[in-house]
């Protein structure tokens, strides 16, 4: 205090200013923390909040942020990780044709079960496009048929440019003869993960594994209906508003 030439006094009542004002930045701060956090389906943890203040114009670090979302007591509510079983098939393997890069566009095609209540299944049929990384079309239905993946084919085409290739699994529903025939119609080519082998289609899975984790999981549903709505807000908000980290 010497060396600065402050009275003791003085330097008290300066160091009392500093940390009340740093005090009342956390809070203001911790307010901005927790209003992200909540509209972003408790799905972030410091890292995409972090990039979400700095977008707000908030000068601030991910060892602070981290901080002050331990004091607030919260953290990114993602839940168990969902392993997806392997498809059983009974016929010899199909090709996959988007395995070494190739030119073209791609379309990524799954179906997978969310659970709308204990013991009741919904399955709902996704498409996803390589090029945009975003889900363009998809289908909640109560039975996991062909007219199912169909519709959200069907859904995509009028949404968007026919792509090159579509890639899925070798389930029955992408192997029937009526879906093959649409593919064959609008001269799309039709890739094939390989057989007990789910990672071949890994950017659709991953999408559904974050659906679970960071959505499905955490949620009660009212009804079927209900589901469907809120699994769409929850598409658009992945597709425009999500925050990115690895591409």
């Amino acid at each position: 205090m010497k060396a600065l030439g402050l009275s003791k006094s003085t330097y008290y009542h300066w160091k009392h200013y500093q940390t009340s004002r740093h005090d009342k930045q956390d809070t203001i701060l911790k307010s901005q923390i927790f209003e992200i956090w909540k509209n972003n389906y408790k799905a972030y943890g410091y890292p995409r909040i972090t990039i979400a203040m700095r977008r707000l114009g908030v000068v601030i670090g991910p060892n602070r942020v981290y901080r002050l979302m331990q004091e607030l007591g919260i953290r990114s509510l993602m839940g168990r990780r969902f392993k997806k079983p392997g498809t059983h098939v009974d016929y010899s393997q199909r090709p996959n044709l988007i395995k070494n890069h190739p030119i073209g566009t791609i379309w990524r095609a799954d179906i997978t079960y969310l659970e709308l209540r204990p013991g009741t299944w919904v399955y709902l049929s996704t498409i996803f496009d390589q090029a945009s990384k975003q889900i363009i079309a998809f289908n909640i239905g109560k039975e996991m048929a062909s007219k199912l993946i169909i519709k959200t084919l069907l859904q995509a085409l009028s949404r968007a440019s026919k792509p090159t290739f579509l890639h899925s699994d070798m389930g029955s529903q992408y192997t029937s003869i009526a879906y093959e025939g649409l593919l064959k119609r609008h001269l799309i080519r039709h890739s094939y993960s390989k057989q007990g082998y789910p990672y071949d289609n890994g950017p659709l899975e991953a999408f559904h594994s974050l659906l679970k984790r960071e959505f499905i999981f955490q949620t009660r549903f009212t009804s079927f209906e209900d589901l469907v709505l809120r699994v769409e807000n929850y598409i658009n908000w992945y597709n425009t508003e999500r925050i990115r980290i690895n591409g």
